[in-house]
């Protein structure tokens, strides 16, 4: 495996008596993994990864969209896909790999009042996935309809920007809406009042009967009725030059704004 100075990936496959470092052998980008429990199909799967740049800005959840560049090759070396140029992907709409290994990594830096078009990045987060045929396009042939049925694959990628998201459109980013004593759990499967429906998608939370929307309003403009809610976790200063408090986090029903463990009023139908 070589890596060039802008994180490009070529891999070589080494003849039976070479001398070159595998890649379990490299020590420059340790191989690492994560294990998936894929329920849809019943196998617990060990993905390896490599992580060639950590990158320096904000990191996704599994649920946002993500700008990045990207090649895809098969195990012998075939590309079956690329785009050097950072294209947008939902996390959710393309193959399950993605989610797990893409949010380990971070956006970078860049500068879109300057430059050339396309605007140029740096800092970035970069790596290689490899991805079992389970939690890529399993049985069919990918989106063309090419790749031989099962086949495992290889992704390098380079994660640039990132949008986050609020599927419900409560006030509440998607990537705040999971347990929050078990970050294990996954977004799409967390639901706190048991409702059947995950809070990422769910307009009441807590079943209280009051919109999630409705319990976290921080201020309300007296002429306009425009309201302002509560960020999740609060900034980290309070901008004097508005009418509210922007260090203030969502609240426990005790007006708790800070405590990182706190139940916050949205989760708890005690509190309105």
């Amino acid at each position: 495996m070589t890596v060039d100075a802008d994180y490009n990936v070529t891999f070589t496959e080494i003849a039976p008596n070479g001398t070159q470092q595998s890649i379990r052998q490299q020590t420059q980008y340790p191989l690492d993994f994560v294990m998936v429990d894929n329920q849809d199909h019943g196998v617990n799967y060990k993905v390896y990864y490599l992580k060639l740049r950590e990158g320096t800005e904000k990191k996704p959840s599994e649920v946002d969209s993500v700008h990045v560049a990207y090649k895809g090759n098969l195990i012998d070396d075939t590309q079956f896909d690329s785009s050097q140029n950072p294209v947008w992907f939902e996390l959710q709409n393309v193959v399950a790999g993605w989610s797990e290994i893409i949010p380990k990594f971070k956006t970078g830096t860049y500068d879109p009042t300057e430059g050339p078009n396309p605007v140029i990045f740096d800092n970035y987060g970069a790596g290689v996935m490899f991805l079992p045929s389970g939690l890529s396009y399993f049985g069919d042939g990918g989106p063309a309809g090419t790749l031989p049925a099962y086949s495992p694959l290889i992704f390098s990628f380079k994660l640039m920007e990132l949008r986050y998201k609020d599927h419900d459109r409560d006030g509440i980013l998607s990537k705040d809406e999971g347990n929050p004593t078990d970050p294990t759990v996954k977004l799409i499967d967390y639901d706190s009042d048991g409702d059947g429906i995950a809070n990422m998608y769910d307009i009441d939370d807590d079943g209280d009967q009051v919109l999630t929307k409705t319990e976290i309003v921080q201020y309300t403009y007296p002429v306009t009725g425009k309201k302002h809610y509560y960020s999740f976790n609060g900034a980290t200063s309070d901008d004097l030059s508005t009418p509210w408090d922007e260090s203030k986090g969502i609240p426990s029903c005790s007006n708790d704004f800070t405590t990182p463990t706190r139940l916050r009023k949205h989760l708890d139908p005690s509190c309105q």
